[in-house]
């Protein structure tokens, strides 16, 4: 098959001490894989806009290419942008979604970042149907399953809405953290107390919103929750991530079609760490962001991939299109970045 596609190199190197500790001599060959999952709100809605099939079948497709490929790509986690679906109130909506998602059961560990369709607008932030279908007692018993923010003050105590997990891969432990949409500063200090007692973690911080597609950090709170203020993505920046040495890489959804799915920004925290910044946005034709690990090469390949096969899409691999210095959509381009992930 043909193939078109970007590749995104993005070998992060960080001078903080949790990534000066690398992988193993042992381990550096083992390559190792995650998946970002965007909005899949149109599909948990079985919208046929713009396409005459179902839309539920292409998250079963979504899934279904993570359970095939687990073992071939050695695939350690799935993250999950939220918006989860269209209607938080439609339970049609969260049956679709469960039946997409509980595929990757006991083969892939999977989390999300709630989004602002997967919740309650109002002061009550009410997640009661996000809760129902994903429960924390559904993992809890796993080893990958790390904690959860037990009660936010806004949500009933026994809630996912916010939580962490862990996985290893190439000799090295992460620590995934997600916040919901639009977190609150109570949010935010249980997010920066539960990264500080896990320094010796490489972190990834999933949020629905907080880049732009023109790479920038979203600074605007007004579809969010109004009491208790929520923060935006640059408020996020500023409370949470630039904070911690161990974060390298926040991933986040919700802006998509305006804005072409798309926004890559670096930033250096304050410990001198490069924090990697990137939209997943891409919410149509079940394309996936599949991030590679390669800690004998100190980098991560980055690719968009669909497993989704109607006769209107051409390519399975495409371009990755991310905003990038000289970019040209027309021809194949490789972007590299330092990542320390070996140490002698």
């Amino acid at each position: 098959m043909r193939t078109s596609y970007l590749i995104l190199i993005l070998a992060l190197f960080s001078t903080c001490s949790a990534t000066k500790k690398g992988g193993k001599l042992d381990d550096i060959d083992k390559s190792f894989t995650i998946v970002a999952f965007p909005d899949t709100q149109m599909y948990a809605k079985d919208d046929p806009t713009f396409r005459s099939t179902s839309r539920k079948e292409i998250f079963s497709a979504m899934t279904n290419w993570v359970v095939e490929r687990s073992k071939p790509d050695n695939i350690k986690f799935v993250l999950h942008m939220g918006d989860i679906v269209n209607e938080d109130y439609e339970p049609y909506q969260w049956e679709n979604a469960n039946k997409a998602m509980s595929i990757l059961d006991g083969v892939v560990p999977y989390c999300f970042a709630v989004g602002n369709h997967d919740m309650v607008l109002d002061s009550t932030r009410n997640t009661v149907n996000f809760n129902s279908t994903f429960p924390y007692t559904r993992y809890k018993s796993e080893k990958w399953y790390g904690g959860r923010m037990k009660d936010d003050g806004y949500s009933p105590g026994d809630n996912y809405d916010n939580s962490y997990h862990f996985f290893s891969g190439g000799g090295m432990e992460f620590m995934v953290v997600s916040l919901e949409c639009g977190p609150t500063d109570t949010m935010i200090e249980w997010a920066n107390e539960v990264i500080a007692k896990n320094s010796d973690k490489r972190v990834i911080v999933i949020t629905h919103s907080y880049m732009l597609g023109n790479d920038t950090r979203d600074k605007t709170t007004d579809y969010l929750p109004p009491s208790p203020p929520s923060n935006s993505g640059e408020m996020l920046w500023q409370k949470l991530i630039r904070k911690h040495a161990n974060i390298f890489l926040v991933l986040s959804g919700h802006h998509k079609s305006s804005d072409g799915h798309k926004g890559l920004l670096t930033s250096k925290g304050i410990h001198g760490n490069t924090v990697y910044q990137l939209l997943n946005g891409d919410w149509w034709d079940g394309w996936l962001r599949v991030f590679k690990f390669k800690p004998n090469q100190n980098k991560i390949v980055v690719k968009s991939y669909s497993p989704w096969k109607p006769e209107d899409i051409k390519h399975q691999w495409r371009e990755y299109d991310f905003i990038l210095p000289n970019y040209n959509k027309d021809q194949f381009h490789e972007y590299e970045l330092d990542y320390l992930m070996l140490v002698n």
